[in-house]
């Protein structure tokens, strides 16, 4: 029986400086699971570009592209899709003030040209330059856009009500639908799964992650968090590269040293 859900971040959280597990982060997640408590990814990250990551964690329970899409042991729960038209007339204004744009579904990601902001983006991420298709979201359904560029976060945010505007990265802002977040997809998550009653806790670093703490009993920032997300906590952790995942979960007492 599941005694308590427990969501986190991946970039700034989970993953080290290189994107990558260590292995007190998978010897950790082992503990929590033996100790019936399930773990799920919240990311805004795709499935597509994570896969490696949770087979090594041995978990396939992730909330991804920041709340649009949800699967607990690998059986889908939820899909949010966005408007065609509306991701037409956004892509439109992207290109025209010089920027380029990504598209986002569980199994591929797209970009409508390789600029050096989108070269340094990926290589932000440690992730590889996506390759081009800007006709996709024609053929298939796209869950989240990220607009690649360093500057027009409120220009963006003012001509298209109907989105969420987050940047996540010096280089990029992720875009997705309004009331659209890691928090509703909890909220989701929960009601589907019939999980009422138990405790969760998240741990998070970045702006995505503010509903996320919202919806939780327990949220847990990295001692590496923005000083927004760090307000929103009831408890602060060590840092990503300092065992920050393992100091927390003993913290609440889900393992044991």
């Amino acid at each position: 029986m599941i005694k308590g859900l427990v969501f986190i971040d991946l970039d700034g959280t989970l993953l080290n400086s290189e994107s990558q597990v260590d292995d007190d982060v998978v010897e950790a997640i082992k503990k929590l699971k033996e100790n019936n408590y399930a773990p799920i990814i919240a990311t805004g990250r795709t499935l597509v570009e994570i896969q490696h990551i949770l087979d090594r964690i041995d978990t396939q329970s992730i909330i991804s592209m920041n709340g649009q899409h949800g699967i607990y042991n690998s059986r889908v729960i939820f899909n949010k899709s966005m408007d065609i038209d509306a991701i037409k007339r956004l892509k439109e204004k992207v290109i025209s003030n010089g920027h380029e744009l990504s598209f986002y579904n569980p199994s591929k990601i797209t970009i409508t040209g390789h600029s050096e902001v989108a070269k340094k983006n990926y290589e932000y991420l440690n992730g590889k330059l996506p390759p081009i298709d800007g006709e996709i979201y024609e053929k298939e359904p796209i869950n989240m856009l990220l607009i690649l560029t360093e500057n027009g976060d409120e220009e963006y945010k003012r001509e298209f009500p109907e989105f969420q505007f987050v940047r996540n990265t010096p280089y990029a802002i992720d875009v997705f639908e309004k009331n659209v977040s890691k928090g509703e997809g909890i909220k989701i998550f929960i009601e589907e799964l019939n999980l009422k009653g138990i405790p969760t806790y998240a741990f998070g670093d970045g702006l995505n992650d503010l509903e996320m703490f919202e919806t939780v009993d327990y949220p847990i920032a990295m001692e590496n968090a923005s000083p927004i997300l760090k307000e929103k906590a009831a408890y602060v952790t060590k840092s990503n590269i300092n065992r920050g995942i393992e100091h927390g979960l003993k913290y609440y007492n889900l393992i044991s040293s």
